[in-house]
């Protein structure tokens, strides 16, 4: 595959900072860097530390084998027993056909960096995929983005009913979900690809009881060659490996609390925002009740109740619940970093820029249940090219460098002024000068009749010049008309890089692509050696 790469300034403050290795954040994070020296450092750490293996591989084993995961899964996943084994993990909300690019380019960079690690430190590397399925809020998962009417569009799967709980227990109507597929389906386009890929999608939300388990079946397709294991946060089988970890976060609740609250006041003292909302005794977990999930919060005594008091537990009844209900549990997004860092040898955690910033509060969280957070690794951040861009940046002279930069607006501008055949706009400022000193007679003479009359000339004046103006504005679009075709290539690669301004990854869906392409691209993709240098990267589609 053809791919290039350069700079792109990442638009979170506290990530950008990071991933320059600047003082003035290193002291945030436990491992400032991610070089090769600090991987053999974090690979000395977790050698004095003891984990769960057997338990958490015959859980991941049972939850990947209804996925029909790939035997290169299972071998991984039989490798985490080995004492010598490490894991680099990362994750993602399960969003529907795998949610925007950024979930497959985070797959990817997992697999990559566990690839090259365990070439470097000559051990057992495995790659972990975190599904966030604790998380309740649909609306971020329930969509994707299709191009209607020249933006962006939502096309939206309805939930079943309008409970807050978690995206594991959503249950869908498949029959729905099927339906849903399709609209998004037309909308992509017919190619050779898409009878049988809409009909695999299909079968896959059919065998599905939630959003969650067909984005688990997909991931798990997509990537099985590659050895992928995946968790999800959310199943309540996993649950049962928390009870310990748990119970500490209830124990020493309010130290946790204070520990992540000194973390904020850190990023607060150096001026740099906030990532995380504060909120006064948040006790970082949510507890399930009648089917939905509510933030549990602590009050002077030590004991709990959610925001409504609707629901509230002394701090021995939640201990309890620790120990025989852990499936009533939810971590947040304070919790959930600590949470996974107790089960798995993490060597390290392939980070979005939304992730590296609020981790930048929780290094005394880590520390208050004696663990070192781990390495944080800028996942790779990507941008696909197909053979259509290419011969239409060649039209317009653009780069993918400028069109991800600064847009195509100021370009196809500049090329509408020299290829159009009237010079409107000229004419448009002689015509309103010549008006202007015309009328300036006018409007002396009215002021030498009558004062009063000083006020109307002027609204006079002005009423003209909008006329003038809309008769501009309407000679230019009918000259813009005779353009129509050249002009559309700057929006459709503006529409196809960065829609509305923002990066395509985080925005178009990989089964676009893989409706074009295949499937193909994603295999070879993962199979490059790229760096994780900081460097935005171009892939060359096909």
């Amino acid at each position: 595959m053809r791919i290039d790469e350069f700079p792109l300034q990442d638009k979170n403050q506290i990530a950008s900072t990071y991933s320059a290795a600047a003082p003035t954040v290193e002291h945030l994070y436990d491992y400032p860097r991610f070089s090769q020296d600090i991987m053999e450092q974090r690979m000395r750490d977790l050698s004095s530390r003891e984990f769960e293996r057997e338990k958490l591989a015959n859980y991941l084993s049972d939850y990947n084998f209804q996925f029909s995961c790939s035997k290169q899964t299972l071998r991984n996943i039989d490798k985490l027993k080995d004492p010598k084994t490490v894991a680099v993990i990362g994750g993602q909300q399960a969003g529907l056909l795998t949610g925007p690019l950024l979930t497959v380019h985070k797959c990817i960079s997992i697999i990559q960096f566990a690839r090259l690690q365990e070439r470097q430190l000559g051990v057992p590397v495995v790659p972990v995929f975190w599904i966030a399925g604790e998380d309740h809020d649909y609306d971020e998962i329930n969509h994707v983005n299709v191009l209607k009417n020249g933006h962006p569009e939502k096309i939206s799967l309805p939930p079943l009913n309008s409970l807050k709980t978690s995206a594991t227990l959503m249950e869908w109507d498949s029959g729905k979900a099927a339906e849903w597929a399709e609209t998004v389906f037309r909308e992509f386009g017919e190619t050779a690809e898409t009878k049988t890929l809409l009909s695999k999608v299909k079968e896959t939300f059919a065998s599905s009881k939630t959003v969650v388990h067909s984005f688990a079946q997909l991931i798990s397709e997509l990537f099985g060659e590659f050895g992928l294991i995946v968790v999800d946060s959310g199943e309540p089988h996993f649950k049962r490996l928390q009870t310990g970890m748990l119970e500490k976060m209830v124990s020493r609740n309010k130290d946790l609390d204070q520990a992540f609250v000194k973390g904020m006041e850190k990023l607060a003292e150096q001026g740099l925002p906030a990532p995380v909302e504060l909120q006064e005794n948040n006790a970082h977990l949510f507890i399930y009740h009648n089917q939905e999930r509510q933030l549990l919060f602590r009050n002077e005594n030590g004991d709990f109740h959610t925001k409504s008091n609707e629901v509230s537990y002394s701090a021995q009844e939640l201990l309890s619940c620790t120990k025989d209900k852990p499936e009533l549990f939810s971590n947040n997004v304070v919790t959930r970093p600590v949470m996974q860092e107790s089960l798995f040898p993490t060597l390290a955690f392939i980070a979005g820029s939304g992730e590296i910033a609020y981790w930048s509060a929780l290094k005394e969280v880590f520390h208050l249940f004696g663990f070192k957070m781990p390495p944080l690794v800028p996942r790779l951040s990507i941008t696909l090219i197909t053979e259509k861009n290419e011969k239409q940046m060649q039209e317009t002279g653009l780069t993918p460098r400028k069109v991800l930069q600064q847009g195509t607006d100021s370009s196809k501008q500049e090329w509408y002024e020299t290829h159009k055949p009237y010079e409107t706009e000229k004419m448009y400022a002689e015509t309103i000068a010549e008006m202007e000193r015309a009328h300036e007679r006018m409007r002396s003479l009215a002021t030498e009749i009558s004062p009063s009359l000083q006020k109307v000339s002027e609204v006079n004046l002005n009423r003209i010049k909008k006329e003038i103006a809309y008769l501009h504005t309407k000679m230019d679009h009918a000259v813009r008309k005779q353009f129509v075709e050249p002009l559309s290539v700057f929006d459709q690669l503006q529409n196809d890089l960065a829609p509305s301004g923002v990066l395509q990854e985080r925005v178009w869906n990989a089964f676009l692509y893989i409706n074009q392409y295949g499937s193909g691209w994603i295999g070879r993709l993962a199979n490059e050696n790229l760096a994780f240098n900081g460097m935005h990267k171009l892939v060359y589609l096909p």
